[in-house]
């Protein structure tokens, strides 16, 4: 005996929005690799520098440490994939608008 197979989509987890969430802004993604099954991901800003002299010195510094499961990463790999897609599709109006999924 077989399962009737089911055409309605999984149930997605309930997800609470949490206003005080921080915001990470990274210029780069310098390092990573993986420790005990763990993915690792350092982020970087650039950062601009006065000197005593009035030259400026540019220096990348951490923002961040990024650590997640396998799975964790795939959803975030997706997530940049589809957002990186919508920045090939040409915009259109005088203004550029956002874009949700």
């Amino acid at each position: 005996m077989t399962e009737p197979k089911t055409t309605e989509a999984p149930a997605l987890p309930e997800f609470v929005d949490i206003n005080t969430a921080p915001y990470l802004y990274f210029d780069m993604a310098p390092a990573h690799g993986v420790m005990a099954g763990i993915v690792q991901i350092e982020l970087a800003a650039r950062t601009l520098n006065p000197l005593p002299d009035g030259s400026v010195e540019v220096k990348y510094v951490t923002v961040a440490r990024l650590r997640c499961s396998s799975v964790a990463a795939g959803h975030l790999r997706d997530a940049v994939n589809a957002s990186l897609k919508m920045l090939e599709k040409p915009q259109e109006g005088p203004t550029i608008a956002s874009q949700l999924n």
